[in-house]
Order: structure tokens, then C-alpha cells, then sequence
């Protein structure tokens, strides 16, 4: 990883679009069609890569469902299953 952004220096919360508007900025010459938040999270990291428009990855090992009006492109049970995807 060559940068970790960290949601309480930044001034924004995950899932405000501005919280990754401001990653991006930082990061440069996104595309984000090729770009993808992968995480735990329902609420803050796919609801946030909704509101970014981006495509999510979520972990989610014990298999909750998704009772929430979140999309998600991908779900894995386990990290190594990002191999598949990536």
C-alpha cells in the first residue's frame, strides 16, 4: 500500500462522498472504473463506495445477509478470494 487514509485525519467519514473525493485528490488520476473499495462494512465501506461510484468488495466471512439497499459487485468469504476478482 502506498497510502492509508484514516477517516478522522481526513475531516470526513465513511460513507460521505467526500471522504473519498478527498482520497482520490490525494491519490491522483483515479479511474474509477478500475477502482474498487474492499471491505467489512455495509454501512460505511460499500454505502461509501456506492455514494463514490465505485465497485465494492465485501468481506463478509460469516455470511451476513443484506438486508440494506446496498449494491454489491462482489462479496467473499475469505481475502484470498480477491485473486479471483482481481
Amino acid at each position: 500500500m502506498k497510502q492509508i487514509f484514516v477517516s478522522e485525519a481526513t475531516g470526513f467519514q465513511k460513507p460521505m462522498k467526500e471522504y473519498f473525493d478527498y482520497c482520490f485528490r490525494r491519490i491522483g488520476n483515479i479511474d474509477k472504473a478500475r477502482t474498487m473499495i474492499i471491505g467489512d462494512s455495509l454501512t460505511s465501506d460499500m454505502k461509501g463506495g456506492n455514494n463514490a461510484g465505485i465497485t465494492t468488495c465485501w468481506y463478509n466471512p460469516e455470511e451476513k445477509p443484506n438486508h440494506l439497499d446496498i449494491v454489491i459487485d462482489y462479496e467473499i468469504r475469505q481475502l484470498k478470494d480477491l485473486y479471483l476478482i482481481l
